[in-house]
């Protein structure tokens, strides 16, 4: 029997499973172009790229920097951040899943075993009433009956059952295929999202080692600078003591060395700080001894040139907002197919016996199989309006992509343009470097020849020390700027995997 209920059963769904395909081109379409959205996209950038030799993907190798290598791979493999969008990656894939599943039927197996028992005397019955009195007129034999009809009187019975039982709503006009669709439109954005988001934070992550390692290089400056005041001081010091120069000179100096030992520990401090949050982002304890290195690196990576209409295909994040187009048109046809008829396919098999023995017997099988079919009539407007919230939320999603790919076109000429003027200031600082440490080591000669003040050779070594730190700052930022066009540029591949 069960085995004939299972065999209409399988012809019931297949029959309505292709009235489903029949009717599966009515899912929503998935194509979008960016071309409809008539964002004005030039055809070459404002500003010039800067000039490649090779063509880079592993873009931290071109530094030569092994500090920096070992750290990004403690960063990748420990970080506590990338870990997090990893989990968030698993969050996104089984959030769609939940949300798509409902296009599937659903089977649920389930088994019941029920035994319950009755009192008679609860519905006011006696023993006498059923025949089990004794009429003798001994008086042991009337005691026997007397506490005989105090006896209770039960019966029980026993019931066990399995069931299958399966719900399905007929998909035939598509709005469930267009709710899975937008559901992993949404998952494929959020892996965008994160692919973006892990390369934003290596690169992020870079900048903060090299801001680190001008931090040191400054600190370096800091005591080469107090070891030359010292050495002045002691100068002055002993000429002081000699009668030879007043103590103005000697003030000045001693004033000198104590500002640059608060520059040094000032520096000392900001490096430390630094140090630490380098080491929280690999998982290890702050100590704040991480980074040793004092150059600032002249290569850097190199950078093809890309025309301005392929940005919107390199840069996760532009295609995270596309694909949240698509995914609000998807819901668009969702909301619009909720105003039309629902059909559920239902059906229940099994068995319901009185022992367990029989639960498995073909005699006492059980079964039914229905359709049921609502259609909105009246609802106060309710999914009319939710059509309408779609639809705004499909435009708000069109508006959100423009905004984006405008700000990625500004990003990109914003670095380059941030390149230029920092070349050109590298270039001018070098010359002010060359030119203020000529003039401290004239001023010296100058003092010891007697021809010049203290102040004077102070001044011009306050002035060298100052032009030396702002070369060491613009270097780092040099480096800044090529890190923020690499990631304003969506990375050296097209394709960012997290």
């Amino acid at each position: 029997m069960i085995s004939g209920i299972i065999k209409n059963f399988s012809i019931t769904k297949s029959a309505y499973f292709c009235l489903f395909l029949l009717f599966l081109n009515c899912a929503g379409r998935s194509e979008f172009d960016v071309d409809t959205l008539d964002i004005p996209v030039p055809k070459s950038w404002q500003i010039t790229f800067p000039e490649n030799k090779d063509f880079v993907g592993e873009w931290w190798l071109s530094f030569q920097d092994s500090g920096l290598t070992n750290y990004l791979s403690k960063y990748k493999a420990n970080s506590p951040t990338v870990k997090t969008l990893l989990q968030n990656q698993k969050l996104a894939k089984y959030n769609a899943s939940i949300s798509s599943s409902s296009i599937f039927p659903q089977l649920n197996f389930s088994a019941r075993l029920d035994t319950n028992t009755q009192n008679l005397s609860g519905f006011g019955f006696a023993t006498a009433l059923l025949g089990d009195s004794d009429d003798s007129g001994d008086d042991d034999n009337t005691n026997q009956s007397s506490n005989n009809s105090q006896d209770v009187i039960s019966f029980g019975n026993t019931s066990a059952g399995i069931n299958l039982n399966l719900q399905w709503e007929v998909d035939i006009w598509g709005r469930l295929i267009n709710a899975r669709k937008a559901a992993y439109k949404n998952y494929n954005s959020m892996l965008h999202d994160l692919a973006y988001l892990r390369f934003s934070t290596e690169v992020r992550t870079t900048q903060l080692y090299f801001k680190g390692v001008e931090s040191a290089a400054q600190l370096e400056l800091s005591k080469n600078s107090y070891n030359s005041l010292v050495e002045i001081r002691d100068l002055v010091r002993d000429r002081y003591e000699r009668g030879l120069r007043p103590s103005l000179d000697f003030r000045l100096a001693e004033t000198s060395v104590a500002i640059s030992i608060v520059s040094m520990e000032n520096n000392k401090n900001q490096l430390k700080s630094i140090n630490r949050e380098l080491e929280i982002l690999i998982g290890e304890y702050p100590k704040g001894v991480l980074v040793e290195n004092t150059l600032i690196p002249t290569l850097l990576p190199q950078i093809k040139e890309e025309l301005p209409a392929s940005l919107i295909q390199r840069r996760p994040d532009i295609q995270s907002l596309l694909l949240q187009v698509e995914s609000k048109n998807y819901n668009v046809a969702e909301s619009k197919r909720n105003l039309l008829p629902g059909i559920f396919f239902n059906g229940n098999i099994g068995t319901s016996a009185q022992s367990l023995e029989d639960l498995l017997n073909k005699d006492y099988g059980i079964w039914n199989i229905g359709l049921n079919a609502t259609a909105p009539i009246f609802n106060g407007k309710k999914l009319r309006s939710l059509v309408k919230v779609q639809e705004a939320a499909f435009e708000v999603s069109k508006q959100n992509l423009i905004k984006g790919v405008l700000n990625a076109f500004s990003e990109v000429e914003q670095q380059l343009e941030l390149g230029e003027s920092l070349n050109l200031q590298v270039a001018a600082l070098e010359t002010a470097l060359k030119q203020s440490e000529d003039a401290y080591n004239l001023s010296k000669e100058r003092y010891d020849s007697g021809v010049t003040s203290l102040e004077s050779v102070l001044n011009s070594q306050r002035q060298f020390n100052d032009i030396k730190s702002q070369h060491i700052r613009i270097k780092r930022l040099v480096v800044d700027n090529r890190l923020s066009l690499i990631l304003a540029l969506g990375g050296n591949t097209p394709q960012n995997k997290i």
